[in-house]
């Protein structure tokens, strides 16, 4: 607010600045984030990329038996998801701070 009551531009040009920059970096560095997670006692481990991709898939040649092809799957579907959900906490965990920022900064625009 500037002293006149009224919304003070300069400060929100700022602010929507400041913001911009924070997008840029967060969007950078989620971009590099990865996930790995395993299941049946490590043995099916599966990495994601940023968006939840399945980058890498390594089975333990020990349950690699073609009769237990339905417990093997269920394992793979198991430790994908596991790696989804530790990328999605960690996108969760960069973006928080800067939703934050925002809802303050919008907080103050409008108060």
């Amino acid at each position: 607010m500037n002293p006149h009551g009224g919304l003070d531009i300069d400060q929100l040009l700022q602010s929507t600045q400041r913001m911009q920059h924070h997008i840029a970096k967060a969007q950078e560095e989620l971009g590099g984030m990865s996930a790995t997670a395993t299941a049946g006692g490590g043995a099916v481990k599966v990495a994601v990329d940023s968006k939840g991709g399945i980058e890498s898939l390594v089975i333990s040649p020990v349950i690699a038996d073609p009769g237990n092809t339905r417990h093997l799957a269920e394992m793979v579907v198991s430790a994908v998801r596991e790696a989804q959900r530790s990328l999605a906490a960690q996108h969760e965990a960069q973006l928080l701070p800067m939703l934050q920022m925002l809802e303050s900064q919008l907080g103050k625009a409008s108060g």
